[in-house]
């Protein structure tokens, strides 16, 4: 049995060794931090489809958004190291990198090659009174403040060079964070907002609506030789980039880092590939490695200083909620005993409807302790990872509260005294379900609407045009606080 168990161990050892020479063995994943249809999707799937005429093993794009980058980038590092894993890694990890702590750093990755490099660029709408450099640069000064600037989230690469913009030509404006560059863009179109900061793809297909104002570079670009540079208008940014490269898990095989070089410098010299560049207009370089390293680490310090000009805290672990078990048990007690005496006056027992809405004030309560803890909004900014948890709780609470107000004002009502309390909640849970997974496929307005309508006629509430009533109200309520004051760009589903 000894020797059976030693000659497994010898042949998995074997096997390990040779493994990288059979390379690869399967299909090979890319994985891509965006939805698709951006700027680093377009990029995987072109070398995609190029890698495969030179490869056995087909190469498949996988869409992981999310997190800034994070989910992309978990996925890479819990996957195995055997090189059939790859993550398309353009700049804006850096400072997803730097600001979220979750464990994952630059250091994690193994960096392969940089494949392009895109100028950074203010676009603003050619039919507005601001689509110039110099009259953003006037009309900011004129008006601190006012002038609104957009991107796809706050602390990425683009809201980083907008700070930059910011300090070296003395104007202080306003930051709206989108879930995405084609929203942003869209603001911009639809004069909601004044500069979008991206790159010259950005505006293929768009011209008419969209027009560079000043680029990054220490010449105009051939492309546009009509947009001046920002060091023309004395502004110090000669050379401010979006590049994008892959990377692999850090403990890749060095024969499976040299067999991907090889295969992606082939890449690179293909006419597929040199059309896609030719088309989306951003330089074609071939970076392998660790002078790929030393461009991201080169970026890293300067991404540090204006993000923590930007508001952001570096280096620093979350706040953890203190007293949270204490805080909830206190809670409890106390409402609980408040509900027994208040309702005990009029002679209502507790039951199954009081202690619902109890138990729910409660947790509305305890989120808005909770959040409470959360990072503060970026500076500039209304809006921060508190605000949506907040305007829930207080929604929720005030829910709760007139709901234990009208069961105490008439306790008879033929609807509380259904003995279905369980079930209802059952059907409840089972409905905010099915609302978490829908608000990403037909977007937020719309799937709470349906969440709403489901949950009050749940509750046998029969006054039909008061509950419609009731959910515009809401749903003005909702766009008003998140769209308008916070500015907070909600998932749109299908319909972005």
């Amino acid at each position: 049995m000894g020797k059976k168990i030693l000659t497994i161990i010898i042949l998995l050892i074997l096997m390990s060794f040779g493994y990288a020479d059979d390379y690869p063995t399967k299909p090979i994943t890319i994985l891509v931090h965006t939805k698709p249809g951006g700027a680093v999707d377009l990029m995987a799937r072109t070398l995609s489809r190029v890698a495969h005429q030179y490869c056995d093993q087909p190469f498949v794009v996988v869409n992981k958004p999310g997190g800034g980058g994070i989910i992309a980038a978990a996925r890479l590092l819990s996957s195995r190291s055997d090189g059939h894993t790859i993550l398309a890694f353009p700049a804006t990890f850096i400072p997803t990198l730097q600001t979220i702590d979750i464990g994952i750093g630059l250091d994690d990755f193994r960096y392969l090659v940089c494949m392009s490099i895109s100028p950074e660029v203010l676009i603003t709408n050619p039919n507005s009174k601001i689509n110039s450099l110099d009259k953003i640069i006037s009309f900011a000064k004129e008006s601190p403040g006012k002038q609104k600037w957009c991107g796809p989230g706050t602390g990425s690469i683009d809201h980083l060079m907008a700070v930059k913009v910011w300090e070296k030509a003395g104007i202080k404006v306003k930051w709206i964070p989108y879930g995405g560059g084609s929203q942003a863009m869209g603001a911009v179109m639809g004069k909601h907002a004044d500069v979008y900061v991206g790159n010259p793809e950005d505006i293929l297909g768009r011209q008419e609506n969209l027009n560079i104002a000043a680029v990054s570079s220490n010449i105009r670009l051939k492309s546009f030789p009509e947009v001046p540079t920002f060091v023309e208008k004395n502004i110090d940014l000669p050379y401010e980039v979006m590049w994008r490269g892959f990377v692999l898990h850090k403990d890749t095989d060095e024969k499976v880092i040299a067999y991907l070089e090889e295969l992606f410098e082939k890449c690179s010299k293909d006419p597929i590939w040199k059309n896609y560049i030719k088309k989306t207009m951003v330089t074609p370089v071939f970076i392998k490695n660790k002078e790929f390293k030393k461009l991201v680490y080169k970026d890293v310090k300067s991404a540090r200083k204006y993000l923590k000009i930007a508001g952001f805290t570096l280096d620093k672990a979350t706040k953890k909620t203190p007293y949270l078990i204490i805080f909830l048990i206190l809670l409890f007690l106390v409402s609980f005993i408040s509900i027994f005496f208040i309702f005990r006056k009029k002679n209502i027992k507790l039951n199954g409807t009081i202690s619902i809405l109890t138990f729910s004030g409660i947790l509305a309560i305890s989120f808005y302790y909770i959040s409470n803890f959360f990072p503060a909004p970026r500076e500039g900014l209304f809006v921060g990872a508190a605000s949506i948890p907040k305007v829930w709780s207080i929604f929720l609470f005030a829910v709760c509260m007139i709901g234990l107000f009208l069961y105490y004002k008439d306790p008879k009502n033929e609807s509380t005294k259904k003995g279905d309390n369980v079930k209802q909640v059952i059907i409840l849970i089972f409905f905010i379900l099915i609302y978490i997974i829908l608000i990403s496929i037909i977007g937020f307005f719309i799937s709470t609407g349906l969440f709403l309508i489901a949950s009050m006629l749940t509750l046998k509430y029969k006054q039909y045009y008061s509950l419609a009533f009731t959910i515009v109200l809401v749903l003005l309520f909702m766009y008003i606080v998140f769209i308008k004051v916070l500015m907070v760009p909600l998932p749109s589903g299908m319909f972005e």
